[in-house]
């Protein structure tokens, strides 16, 4: 049982290791590879902008659509 209780407590030691280890190379990626330019706020506008165009197609049908309708309903089929 005692060997047990070793191996375990030798795996628990490693584990500050690992992580410090891991958390270094990811700092270092980072900084070598720096900043990837993503900008937060050009992105926002990107969306807003395909939103707003969306919205403006589908009201410009809806409007064709009703006065397309309107003339239809005009129209006499001799029932």
């Amino acid at each position: 049982m005692s060997d047990l209780f070793l191996k375990t407590g030798m795996l628990l030691a490693r584990i500050p290791a690992a992580i410090s280890r891991r958390v270094e190379e990811a700092h270092e990626e980072i900084t070598e590879r720096g900043d990837r330019g993503d900008n937060p706020v050009v992105t926002v506008i990107l969306w807003v902008a395909g939103i707003g165009i969306a919205v403006t197609i589908v009201a410009a049908l809806v409007a064709l659509g009703n006065r397309a309708s309107s003339k239809v309903d005009n129209v006499d089929l001799g029932g």
